[in-house]
């Protein structure tokens, strides 16, 4: 008769193999769709994964709930890559690297996620996903940009126009319907930021200098 702790190590390493098998259907479905097979099926899954339909959806409720797991995946594998930026930098080196970060990142998901524009609607799952994925975005943008935490009523509108500017929907347009490189879409949002962030700030004003102006007096003639 086993052991407790021979029962221990048993079920650690069927849980162990069933994450192995869950991480291969969804790098099966990341691959696929990143060679251009936007909605694969659960059959086309399981056999690039190496494993039967039914282990697929003894794993997975539906292909849904694959690609929602896979795109979670891929966010989180580039989001942990994300290094904190010193506030204190200047702005302009906060915004380059900032927007350099979020490159990487939308360049990343944007296979997976373009397979799933079909699904927005109707998945509350989904919604969810991208809340928490703007969440962190933007708390991203409030440790990096403090002047955008402000509880003015022009910093939240200041927020909410970075928010969209850098947004996934925002690159997209770029990638997508203007064709736009990935380099060029980053400087793009490089520029947005920058005329939101600096151009919104208003000019300091120097102090004025008192001008000694010459005496328009005539000296009086004195007598000799």
């Amino acid at each position: 008769m086993p052991t407790i702790e021979q029962e221990d190590v048993s079920t650690d390493g069927r849980r162990l193999r069933g994450q192995r098998t869950q991480t291969k259907v969804l790098e099966a479905l990341l691959e696929l769709v990143a060679e251009g097979e936007m909605r694969p099926t659960a059959q086309a899954v399981s056999n690039r994964a190496g494993v039967s339909l039914r282990t697929v959806y003894h794993h997975f409720e539906d292909v849904e709930d694959v690609r929602r797991r896979a795109l979670d995946l891929q966010r989180s594998r580039y989001q942990a890559g994300f290094r904190a930026i010193d506030p204190m930098l200047p702005v302009q080196e906060r915004i380059e690297t900032f927007c350099r970060q979020v490159r990487r990142l939308f360049e990343a998901i944007t296979p997976i996620r373009r397979s799933m524009l079909a699904d927005d609607p109707i998945s509350e799952e989904l919604r969810e996903g991208r809340r928490r994925a703007r969440e962190i975005r933007i708390a991203q943008l409030g440790a990096t940009f403090p002047e955008l935490t402000e509880r003015s009523r022009a910093a939240k509108d200041l927020l909410a126009a970075v928010d969209v500017a850098t947004s996934w929907p925002a690159w997209n347009y770029q990638r997508e319907s203007l064709q736009r490189s990935a380099a060029a879409s980053e400087g793009v949002m490089a520029a947005m930021m920058t005329a939101l962030l600096v151009g919104s700030q208003p000019p300091k004003r120097e102090a004025r200098k008192s001008v000694t102006r010459p005496s328009t007096t005539r000296p009086r003639n004195t007598k000799k």
